[in-house]
């Protein structure tokens, strides 16, 4: 195969990934509560929990999305009391985000989860070094970086 040809089935490859993602994604799962949320919900928390405390600004600039995609997603974990808003002491202008100890529960859950499903695509793996691993992520981040949204 040619170098085109080869790198047209990585992007095949890749598109054919972001698919079983979306569809995964798309299905609710409860994360250590009873409350069933979306893989983007669950995303959203650990973007909070790995800050311990941000902003709609900051979780803006993580996902890509707008200020009010973010602001949507805050309202509907509030209402399930997984995060609180509050002003920021320093600055009255500011509003911080944090989780509740419910929210805490579900971070600590999918990070568990995130550990075994990872470790289980680890071992099937085996077949390819750390070394493979870093020119995938270079060659993703690459795609990323010239993608263009339309």
């Amino acid at each position: 195969m040619t170098r085109e040809e080869v790198f047209f089935e990585l992007m095949e490859t890749i598109y054919e990934l972001s698919r079983k993602i979306s569809s995964y994604e798309s299905v609710p799962r409860k994360y250590g509560t009873e409350d069933e949320l979306y893989m983007v919900e669950a995303h959203t928390i650990n973007l909070i929990g790995n800050k311990v405390q941000t902003t709609t600004s900051e979780l803006s600039k993580l996902t890509n999305k707008t200020k009010g995609a973010i602001s949507q997603m805050v309202d509907k974990l509030i209402k399930k009391d997984l995060v609180v808003k509050q002003k920021n002491p320093l600055d009255n202008r500011e509003v911080i985000i944090a989780l509740t100890e419910k929210g805490k529960t579900v971070y600590e859950f999918h990070r568990e989860l995130d550990k075994m499903e990872y470790g289980r695509f680890l071992s099937k793996l085996d077949k390819f070094s750390t070394e493979d691993f870093h020119t995938y992520i270079q060659i993703s981040s690459t795609i990323i970086q010239g993608a263009k949204i339309r």
